[in-house]
Order: C-alpha cells, then sequence, then structure tokens
C-alpha cells in the first residue's frame, strides 16, 4: 500500500496566488477569494504555479514511478536500483490478486517475485554489479519516490488519475496525495476531481465503467460536441478564411 507523507509545501500560497494574479491584471478590487474562485472556475491556471508540494511516497512500484514520469511538469527523484541493495525486495501485489486469496493466480505472482529475489540475491553473491544484476528485479519491486509538483500540474495529475479508469495503484496515490492537497488548499482543491466533475463534462465518453459515479449525472462530451459541431465547424471555417 502506498503512503504518502508531505514534505513541504509553499506557505500563505494563496494570498501569492492573488497578488501574482493582480499583476497580469486581474482587478485589485477583487479580494483574494474572488481571485481564487476566478482562476478555478476559468482556468487560468498559471498563477497557481507559485504554489508547491513535495511529497515523499513509499510502498509503490516501480511500473507505478515510471506512469509518473509522464507527469513531466514536476521534480522526480527515485530510489537507485544502481546504487542501492535489492535482497529480499518488498513488492506491489495488484488489488485483484488480493481479493482471490491463496488461489493459483496469487501464487503463480509471488512465486515469480520470489524468483526474481533469488535470482537477483546469486547473481549478487556471485560478484555481478549491482547495475547489472538490477535486469532481472520486476516492475512489481517497491520504489522510494520524491516528487514536487506546483498546484497547476497537480490539478492535471488529478484529473487524469482520480478517474475511475486510472490504473488502481496510481489512482489510490492520487487518493492519498489529493487528501493532503485538499487539506492544505481547501479552496483550490475543493474544485477539482476527475475530468468529468472538474469540467462538467466526461471526455472519456463510451467507455466510462458502470463503476463511475458520475456516469447518470455527467453529459459525455461527444453528446455534447455533436449537438454544435456542424455549426461550429461553419463558424470555423469562415474564421479560417479571414487569414
Amino acid at each position: 500500500m502506498a503512503k504518502v507523507k508531505l514534505l513541504r509545501v509553499t506557505e500563505e500560497g494563496i494570498n501569492l496566488v492573488a497578488e501574482s494574479a493582480r499583476v497580469s491584471g486581474v482587478p485589485l478590487a477583487q479580494s483574494t477569494r474572488e481571485i481564487i474562485d476566478l482562476i478555478t472556475d476559468n482556468d487560468y491556471s498559471s498563477a497557481l504555479e507559485h504554489i508547491y508540494f513535495t511529497f515523499d511516497v513509499t510502498g509503490i512500484s516501480v511500473a507505478l514511478s515510471r506512469e509518473l514520469l509522464e507527469h513531466r511538469i514536476a521534480s522526480h527523484t527515485a530510489r537507485s536500483t544502481r546504487y542501492m541493495e535489492e535482497k529480499g525486495f518488498g513488492y506491489y501485489v495488484p488489488e485483484e490478486l488480493e481479493r482471490k486469496g491463496n488461489d493459483e493466480t496469487a501464487e503463480i505472482y509471488s512465486d515469480a517475485m520470489k524468483d526474481a529475489n533469488e535470482a537477483y540475491t546469486k547473481l549478487r553473491e556471485l560478484g555481478v554489479a549491482r547495475e547489472q544484476a538490477r535486469y532481472v528485479l520486476p516492475l512489481a519491486l517497491h520504489t522510494h519516490y520524491v516528487v514536487t509538483m506546483n498546484v497547476r500540474s497537480l490539478i492535471n495529475f488529478f484529473m487524469l488519475r482520480l478517474c475511475v479508469r486510472a490504473s488502481p495503484e496510481i489512482r489510490e496515490l492520487a487518493m492519498r496525495m489529493y487528501k493532503i492537497c485538499l487539506e492544505e488548499y481547501a479552496d483550490i482543491f475543493s474544485k477539482i476531481w476527475c475530468r468529468g466533475f472538474t469540467l462538467g463534462v466526461c471526455p472519456e465518453n463510451e467507455v466510462r465503467p458502470i463503476e463511475c459515479p458520475f456516469k447518470k449525472i455527467l453529459p459525455k462530451k461527444r453528446d455534447i460536441k455533436d449537438a454544435f459541431e456542424e455549426q461550429a465547424r461553419r463558424i470555423i471555417e469562415k474564421e479560417l478564411k479571414t487569414f
């Protein structure tokens, strides 16, 4: 199970964002709360980049760390299998296998982890360097991760990874990170969840699973776009002719 600890967060971030927004032209008469509402409701989010969170994350797999790297506007530091010893490593067990208990599939999985550990240990005992022996390590290997993200990037992360279609492990991580962010800056993050909730329309369209809690109340992006696309296309063609 992933564990997330907040290492550092920008203090007085709401005031910092508001002051930054005023520099860009937001009326001085608007209160700090009004500015935050304006920014989040209208996605004027560049000013949110002034708030940073740094998380210490343990108990996640190497596979998940690869997914985290897809969020490139962030600072990433991970445990090195080149310099750190991995004998007797811990590993991630998918929820589906945990639910099934000690049946054949769970046994196959645990045997694969045991074999990988034995192979790694034997190679090290034979004098093979860590940077060479590590190639037998599985993607399930637990890693230690430190990531720093600004609020704008975190919003993008949560919109994608809180969706029920996200892979279970990264959705669990996103949930834990979101709870921390919500506690620190509720004025911002209370308006954020998956893309469907945040945008008011779901871009997952027909692939939304039955488990989606918003399936019956959020319209599909495809349906909304179909309603105006032909007329909008004519407008776009007209606009293009002006250039």
